[in-house]
């Protein structure tokens, strides 16, 4: 049943409500890490969640034990309902410290995936015999024609990826926020045919000027970012005109132990979402590609299991779209 404008008014004359709404505006959100941010408990979150949901508002997400929410594409807030909810949220006193624990809660998700990636670089080099056939890398490599470009490989881990472009691009950014895997890849990489530079920073944060590189690859790396919709506008930002985005990486699945034993902080990705993601930033020629490939980790009982590829590819468009509102 469609939600009325009087009960609309009605909902969000409740300052948490508007907070709840403010925040995942920015970031789809576990329900425990928005409690930790609006200091609510589980409880009175969960009322408040309901009564957004109920009136479509918002949207669940499970992930194994985890529960997700982030606002409704296309939900029952008009535009200008939005404009003013915004508005309202700028001067509120709450909004800062709002957005002061939500960077926390965001940075404790990079911290994890840090901490993890440097204690596993010596070894993370076998992640190669965790693809199927090796097909993966060859599609990704395959998108960036004609070469002769500069490429940013990002969340680049010990240059897996880095390794199939070196031999048909001028010159690859490495970038990672694990110091161990780019010592790792620094070695792997030696005598690579291409220009090769070394990047510490974050994917959300890319340590790349504003239109430096020709193509920005991101292969199995968006399952542990922390913003995604701050990392596709950052692959903007450093993209030159026409530049090229290619993301390659795990379809959903329901391997809930990769979350604790590999610091994975989503079970896959919906290609959909990421391409409507990509469409509001200012993408254009998004599209998804099948790959004939699987990732194939050994879970903790020793057996393997296989899980499906994607490929999603977009241009940067003329002009990037300076809002995404829903």
């Amino acid at each position: 049943m469609k939600t009325t404008l009087p009960a609309l008014f009605r909902l969000l004359a409740d300052r948490t409500r508007l907070r709840v709404l403010g925040l995942l505006g920015r970031e789809e959100l576990a329900v425990g890490e928005l409690a930790r941010v609006l200091g609510l408990s589980p409880s009175r979150l969960g009322n408040h969640l309901r009564q957004l949901r109920e009136a479509g508002l918002v949207q669940d997400r499970k992930e194994g034990t985890w529960t997700f929410v982030s606002l409704r594409k296309n939900g029952a807030l008009p535009a200008e309902l939005w404009a003013a909810v915004e508005t309202e949220l700028e001067r509120s006193t709450d909004t800062q410290a709002d957005l002061e624990r939500l960077a926390e809660v965001l940075e404790s998700r990079r911290a994890r995936s840090r901490s993890y990636f440097d204690e596993v670089a010596p070894e993370w080099d076998m992640i190669g015999s965790d693809f199927r056939t090796g097909v993966a890398r060859a599609r990704v490599a395959a998108s960036l024609v004609p070469n002769e470009l500069i490429v940013a490989d990002v969340g680049c881990g010990t240059g897996y990826l880095s390794s199939g472009l070196a031999s048909i691009v001028s010159k690859v950014i490495l970038v990672d926020h694990a110091p161990g895997m780019l010592d790792a890849a620094r070695q792997n990489l030696e005598g690579a045919r291409c220009e090769l530079e070394f990047r510490c920073g974050e994917i959300d944060a890319l340590p790349l000027a504003d239109g430096e590189v020709d193509a920005v690859v991101a292969g199995m790396v968006l399952h542990h970012a922390p913003d995604l919709t701050a990392f596709f506008r950052e692959a903007s930002r450093v993209l030159k005109p026409g530049g090229v985005l290619v993301v390659e990486d795990l379809l959903p699945h329901r391997e809930a132990w990769m979350r604790d034993t590999m610091a994975d902080l989503r079970l896959g990705l919906e290609p959909r979402d990421l391409a409507a993601r990509l469409t509001d930033i200012g993408f254009v020629d998004v599209v998804q590609d099948p790959v004939e490939d699987a990732y194939t980790p050994e879970r903790p009982d020793g057996a393997r299991v296989e899980l499906p590829l994607f490929l999603i590819r977009g241009r940067k468009g003329p002009s990037e779209s300076p809002e995404n509102h829903p």
